[in-house]
């Protein structure tokens, strides 16, 4: 796993990245604190690119990846930072060595695996959950719940409006069915009848398609100016691979430093990538999963209120009354949740910005480093793997000085290697 964090002013704006890697599976994992997720696009342009999730894309480094985008940029430059985005992503879909068939099997192989994990996990709580009521359970109820399950999922995706890949079906199943046979008789140990086969490609085919990028696909963020920019601008997108010569990738955010609050994104911002609870923490208060607990608990309160009222006041509610006490306990649960996001925003995020909006550029690095300090701290402290971890890579990018390093790990020993 990862921390980055990239803070944005009218001076510039702080990139800040841990060093830890993850690698294994099934429980075994090692971690590794050598990691580079922060790059320099290059000493010609004031921007900077950091990466999370996936170290690599269609089993490419992404280290490899960039300093070969370096090389084929040289010194062309672009009026802003979309065009320089735009311009790397035609340089992938152009580059053969980015494109290799074998590879488009294991970013199916990905999104598929995931979501029959998902499924399948499903199956095995309905199934703890009926044993405890009835006892024994038959293969084909099993099956069933699977089947219903599976359609579902594939329903779900089929009403999305947004395609990412202009796939053909007679294709995909051609090219990928063996690959979805291997990872159905993977994760389901038990004999299902055959006419099913169809049901596990077509889930394949939809969630290649549409809006579902796998665990091991990547987060992108480029940041800086492009030459005709005064104020830094960032874009972070989701990139999954190729499939049948297609990219496959979706926008996430996009951050825009403007001249006056009350525009874009204002004049000062602080946004966190990949582990961000510490941060989102230092800016709104509160832990976010601690915040989806208690509105959680206030919504279930809320919704067997009118159940709890006729047991313990012994009275009985017509179904039009019960509808409108339940309409009024939605109403009640959205006007906590604004009073609560009111209160965050103008007692911590507001005051928290103003500050921001006035650091110079050495405090921006200095602050983007302790927030990434802070949650690798949290990590080290708690049971959970050390997935964040020093060093921590810092960097300063300005209009006027471009990017600049403040903090960097370096596997060259200089002393011994002249040349660098």
């Amino acid at each position: 796993m990862t921390a980055e964090v990239a803070i944005m002013n009218k001076q510039g704006i702080s990139l800040a990245a841990d060093s830890a890697i993850t690698s294994g599976r099934d429980g075994v994992q090692k971690v590794y604190n050598t990691a580079n997720k922060l790059f320099s696009l290059s000493s010609e342009h004031p921007i900077g690119i950091m990466v999370y999730g996936a170290a690599s894309f269609m089993e490419v480094p992404w280290d490899v990846i960039i300093k070969s985008y370096r090389d084929n940029l040289g010194e062309r430059k672009f009026a802003n930072l979309t065009n320089y985005l735009e311009d790397f992503f035609n340089f992938l879909r152009q580059d053969e060595r980015f494109k290799n068939e074998n590879v488009e099997e294991i970013v199916i192989y990905r999104i598929f695996s995931d979501n029959l994990k998902r499924i399948v996990k499903e199956v095995e709580d309905i199934i703890r959950h009926e044993r405890n009521k009835d006892g024994d359970i038959s293969a084909e109820k099993v099956t069933e719940w699977l089947v219903d399950c599976i359609n579902e999922n594939i329903q779900s995706y089929q009403k999305e409006r947004k395609t990412f890949l202009e796939i053909n079906y007679g294709a995909f199943k051609e090219k990928f069915g063996s690959v979805i046979d291997e990872i159905k008789d993977e994760l389901i140990t038990y004999e299902i009848p055959s006419e099913l086969t169809e049901t596990f490609y077509e889930l394949a085919f939809e969630a290649a398609k549409k809006d579902y990028f796998s665990v091991g696909s990547t987060g992108f963020v480029i940041a800086g100016y492009g030459e005709e920019e005064i104020f830094p601008q960032l874009l972070n997108y989701r990139l999954e691979g190729f499939v049948f010569d297609q990219l496959k990738y979706k926008k996430l955010k996009e951050k825009r430093i403007s001249y006056t609050t009350d525009k874009m994104d204002g004049t000062a911002a602080v946004t966190a990538f990949a582990q961000r609870e510490m941060v989102d923490s230092f800016i709104g208060g509160m832990e976010p999963n601690m915040e989806d607990v208690i509105f959680d608990i206030i919504a279930n309160v809320l919704k067997d209120y009118p159940e709890q009222i006729q047991k313990h006041v012994s009275i009985d509610f017509t179904e039009e009354q019960v509808t409108e006490l339940q309409s009024l306990g939605k109403e009640v649960y959205e006007s906590i949740e604004d009073a609560v996001k009111e209160y965050q925003q103008t007692n911590y995020v507001e005051p928290l910005l103003g500050v921001v909006r006035s650091l110079p550029k050495e405090e921006l690095a200095d602050m983007a480093e302790m927030l990434i300090s802070l949650t690798s701290f949290k990590r080290r402290v708690t049971r959970a793997t050390e997935s964040v971890g020093p060093p921590i890579d810092v960097a300063v990018i300005t209009k006027g000085d471009g990017f600049v390093w403040m903090k960097r790990k370096n596997y060259v020993n200089s002393e011994i290697n002249a040349r660098f």
